[in-house]
């Protein structure tokens, strides 16, 4: 996106005055790990060249001005009562700088101009953008003091757990931060810490297909699927009279065997998702290294199959776009994000792409009357200040 359009924008909504400062936070797709991170687990994302920007300046005064070009909307807070939520989308720039300013210094008065990309409700994380933008941002822009990478990561996932009250993991905020171009990260969430991965394609591309079935992950299903493998964990110490197992992520697949015949049926349905996702998200980061890329569809297929089976967090939009990618012979597709809606992510072969999407598009419309939306990603950069 261009900044000298975006700069032009600002200064008709805000009135003129010093140039704003411009910075960028990128969506993240994740190529397979679904419901891994909050368990402490692997997954494999990467940052997307779709971002949110956003565009501040200080001023003399005392209250803090939010306009979102994508909602049409201006809101203030005041700086005296960043803390107190209002339930609605600037919560997430609240938590933020809530976090900031219990950290890093005063929040005093700015403007600040919110334009995305990036489709909400896609599964893309538009949400963890808006809360990196919103603190690489005001950090640089109001002078406060600096933060360790993975305390800014924690400070915007804790802006959305505890303020917003979706209860994510850290892979969405992570991702948006951190991400390569080039490359993947191939992180442990339960350090966390991170690996790249370059991305070795061999001449397939990588296409997003949104939906467009809106998903909120405080619609409490999300939360829900979290509770029920904190529940699991509870139910194995017991049963086994330990007091060790601190998430799901500890359990061998050889014990599965074992644990799996002793808990409920749903239970264990998640526990066998988690621990073979995690084997998946591990197999899926060589493949991808050594390029052999027929191996990582067949991962992408099981990773979905056990969401939709194992984990029931799929739809059968999502269901109906990864039958489609079978039946036109691509080697792999899956869901990615949180589930209940949102977008898929295909590994399609280069030239092929503009096809592939106008076939999935009219088979689409011609099953749910909705028309998808769809897009080629490639890894990027991570937030960073864009002037």
């Amino acid at each position: 996106m261009k900044t000298g359009k975006l700069k032009k924008r600002f200064t008709e909504i805000f009135g003129r005055g010093r140039e704003p400062e411009v910075y960028r936070a990128p969506g993240r797709v994740n190529l397979i790990g679904e419901h891994t991170d909050y368990n402490d687990g692997l997954v494999l994302p990467i940052a997307i060249d779709l971002s949110t920007y956003g565009l501040f300046r200080t001023t003399d005064k005392d209250k803090i001005r939010v306009y979102s070009e994508n909602l049409n909307k201006m809101e203030e807070i005041d700086p005296a009562n960043i803390s107190r939520r209002r339930d609605d989308w600037t919560d997430y720039v609240r938590g933020v700088l809530s976090g900031l300013e219990s950290r890093a210094g005063t929040i005093s008065g700015f403007d600040f101009y919110l334009n995305s990309e990036i489709p909400v409700g896609s599964g893309l994380s538009s949400s963890a953008a808006l809360e990196l933008v919103t603190a690489v941002g005001a950090i640089r822009t109001l002078n406060l003091a600096e933060l360790e990478d993975l305390d800014l990561v924690k400070l915007c996932q804790k802006a959305e757990n505890d303020f917003v009250g979706a209860n994510t993991g850290i892979m969405d905020q992570y991702a948006s931060y951190l991400g390569r171009a080039g490359a993947a990260l191939l992180i442990d969430t339960s350090e966390p810490s991170h690996r790249p991965v370059k991305l070795e394609l061999e001449g397939y591309e990588l296409l997003v297909i949104d939906t467009t079935v809106s998903h909120t992950h405080g619609n409490n299903e999300y939360n829900r699927r979290r509770r029920e493998c904190e529940t699991a964990i509870d139910e194995i110490n017991e049963k086994f009279e330990k007091d060790e197992l601190r998430s799901l992520s500890e359990i061998a697949s050889e014990e599965l065997s074992a644990i799996l015949p002793r808990l409920e049926q749903k239970l264990a349905n998640r526990v066998e998702h988690v621990v073979r996702e995690n084997e998946r998200v591990e197999e899926a980061a060589n493949c991808f290294r050594q390029g052999r890329i027929k191996e990582v569809g067949e991962l992408f297929y099981a990773s979905h199959s056990s969401l939709r089976d194992l984990y029931e967090v799929s739809s059968p939009e999502l269901d109906f776009l990864i039958e489609f990618a079978r039946a036109e012979g691509i080697p792999g597709a899956r869901m990615t994000g949180g589930g209940f809606g949102g977008s898929t992510i295909h590994l399609v072969p280069e030239g092929q792409t503009d096809d592939y999407l106008e076939r999935a598009v009219g088979e689409f419309e011609n099953e749910f009357d909705i028309t998808p939306g769809g897009f080629p990603v490639s890894p990027s950069d991570g937030a960073k200040f864009q002037n």
